[in-house]
C-alpha cells in the first residue's frame, strides 16, 4: 500500500490505494479512539459538524483499523465519530484498513494535514513520533507531507514545547503559529524571544471627558507618550 506523491491534491483513500468499494456500517461502541491521534486541539469541538450531518447526512465515511474480530481503532475522522455519536447514532459508515498501525499513523497525519486541521505544534508532535517512534528519516517524514528537510527540523523543534504552555498560548489569544511557538521556546528555554500578534486587539474605555479642559489635555498628552513608547496605537473615536 504504497503512499502516492502530493496527497493534499488526492482524498485519503485515494492517496493511499485504500479500496473503497465496501463500506461497513459498524457500531460505536465497538469503536475506539486512536490514542496517538496527531490532532490535540479542538478534537471535541464539533458543533458545525453536527449541524452539518444533522441536516446533509454523513458525506464521507471514517476509516478504521481492525483490532480484532469486535473491536476497531480509528483512522481518520475522529470528529465526525464524535459528531454522530452526539446526534445519538448507534453505527456509523466506516471504510476498513488491514494497513499496519506505523501505516495509519502517517494515514492520520495525512488525512489532517490536508484538511488543515493540525497547528504547527501538532504537526511537530507528530512528525517526532514517525521519528521516534516509527525510526523515520527526516527525509522520509519530508516525503510523506511534502515539505522540506528545513521544515521538518523547524517543526520538530517546536514540538519539544509542552501541551499545557501550547493550549496557553492559545487561550490568551495568540495564533499559534510558527513564529509566536519559536518565539515561546526561545522564552521557556531562556533565549529571549517576543511574541507578537497582529490579531490582537486590546481596548480601553476611558472618559476623560470628565476632566476640565486643561487637565484632559495633560491627560491625552500623557497618554500618547506612553502609547508611543510601547508601541501601541490610540483610538479616539467615540
Amino acid at each position: 500500500m504504497s503512499k502516492k506523491k502530493e496527497f493534499n491534491n488526492l482524498d485519503l483513500l485515494s492517496a493511499y490505494e485504500i479500496k473503497n468499494d465496501s463500506i461497513n456500517s459498524i457500531k460505536l461502541n465497538d469503536i475506539q479512539l486512536n490514542p496517538n491521534q496527531p490532532r490535540q486541539f479542538g478534537k471535541n469541538t464539533v458543533e458545525d459538524l453536527i449541524q452539518s450531518i444533522d441536516r446533509l447526512g454523513l458525506i464521507e465515511p471514517i476509516v478504521l483499523r481492525k483490532l480484532n474480530s469486535s473491536r476497531y481503532e480509528i483512522v481518520a475522522g475522529e470528529r465526525r465519530f464524535n459528531a454522530v455519536k452526539r446526534l445519538g447514532w448507534t453505527e456509523i459508515p466506516s471504510i476498513i484498513t488491514d494497513a499496519e498501525k506505523d501505516k495509519c499513523f502517517e494515514m492520520a497525519l495525512a488525512e489532517n494535514e490536508k484538511r488543515k486541521n493540525l497547528n504547527p505544534w501538532e504537526t511537530g508532535k507528530a512528525i517526532q513520533f514517525l521519528r521516534n517512534q516509527s525510526q523515520k528519516t527526516a527525509d522520509e517524514v519530508a516525503e510523506i507531507l511534502g515539505y522540506s528537510q528545513r521544515y521538518v527540523k523547524q517543526l520538530s523543534s517546536i514540538a519539544r514545547l509542552d501541551y499545557k504552555s501550547v493550549n496557553n498560548l492559545i487561550n490568551s489569544g495568540i495564533e499559534p503559529s510558527v513564529k509566536n511557538l519559536e518565539m515561546l521556546l526561545k522564552q521557556k528555554e531562556g533565549r529571549g524571544g517576543e511574541i507578537t500578534s497582529p490579531q490582537q486587539i486590546y481596548k480601553i474605555k476611558i472618559n476623560y471627558k470628565s476632566l476640565n479642559p486643561q487637565d484632559a489635555k495633560l491627560f491625552l498628552k500623557d497618554i500618547k507618550e506612553l502609547l508611543k513608547k510601547y508601541k501601541l496605537e490610540f483610538d479616539n473615536t467615540k
